[in-house]
């Protein structure tokens, strides 16, 4: 089937803003702050940069419509992003990045089978078949970390991984819940929760410079081009574009840090991103057969 340009610009998008996301472990890792200075920072930063965003896409009168539009729904988005957020944090500082990746990649999984639970919405037999499969893929990485230590930051990728499934359920049931303006309050949340137990000084020189570039370069572009992708392209390729996070991010862990996944996180990642790539790639021809 022949590429339009309305989904090339889909997949530009998406690809671009994975790519530019890719270092946001390495960059936590290089600025090397305790859990709630980093979420602070981070959390406070990226609001900032996602509220120009918002302002440089829809205009001031715009802007200010769509950050007041809240309601019940935006704040679960909200709450389940910012609880997101600061184990994605918990994970890095406590596992080794491509264990956090890789189990956070098994999130449009999880959203899959909440949607099923929640809203009774089908979901196929290749989708439970590789349920099985990412479990034992999963149990494998998690039998590693029992024997380094890191099995505590492994879970709060699980959480991470989960919670970010939550939202990801919301936003499609409910679809007046644009990403951009949640993601914002998500961050501004995370920066408040962490403003009381957070050291704002213990971040200086070039951890700052870093934490600047983090906050109101890479998360703002990235999460706004990764958010705008899905208008020119289906939920499924979106999501195969995406497992590109879990190879790149400890790529670049590896090069600057010299940090090497163990062994049973090489056997068990593989699983779970071979896995996941069948079931989009199936996932998108099955919708393509029934469109035709």
């Amino acid at each position: 089937m022949r590429i339009t340009s309305h989904q090339l610009k889909g997949v530009f998008l998406c690809l671009f803003g994975i790519i530019l996301l890719s270092p946001d472990s390495l960059l936590l890792r290089l600025i090397g702050a305790d859990l709630w200075t980093l979420a602070f920072w981070r959390g406070g930063l990226s609001a900032i940069g996602l509220a120009i965003v918002i302002l440089l896409l829809e205009g001031r009168q715009n802007c200010q419509r769509q950050l007041l539009h809240i309601n019940r729904h935006t704040v679960l988005v909200a709450v389940s992003f910012a609880i997101a957020n600061i184990a994605f944090i918990f994970s890095i500082k406590n596992t080794a990045v491509a264990n956090t990746l890789v189990i956070m990649s098994m999130s449009p999984l999880f959203a899959a089978i909440l949607s099923h639970f929640l809203f009774r919405e089908p979901i196929s037999s290749g989708t439970w078949f590789a349920a099985v499969t990412l479990f034992s893929g999963l149990t494998i990485v998690f039998y590693g970390s029992l024997q380094s230590g890191g099995v505590i930051g492994d879970l709060a990728a699980l959480l991470t991984s989960i919670c970010v499934a939550i939202s990801l359920v919301l936003m499609h049931k409910h679809r007046e819940i644009s990403m951009v303006p949640a993601l914002a309050w998500s961050s501004a949340l995370v920066c408040l929760v962490a403003l009381p137990l957070a050291t704002p000084a213990a971040v200086s020189g070039t951890s700052l410079i870093l934490m600047l570039v983090l906050g109101l370069l890479v998360l703002p572009a990235s999460l706004t081009m990764i958010g705008l992708s899905p208008r020119y392209l289906p939920a499924p390729e979106v999501s195969l574009i995406l497992r590109l996070e879990a190879l790149l991010a400890p790529l670049w862990v590896w090069v600057v840090l010299g940090e090497v996944p163990s062994r049973e996180t090489l056997v068990g990642g593989s699983i779970i991103l071979a896995t996941l790539v069948c079931l989009s790639v199936y996932t998108i021809y099955t919708n393509r057969g029934n469109q035709t």
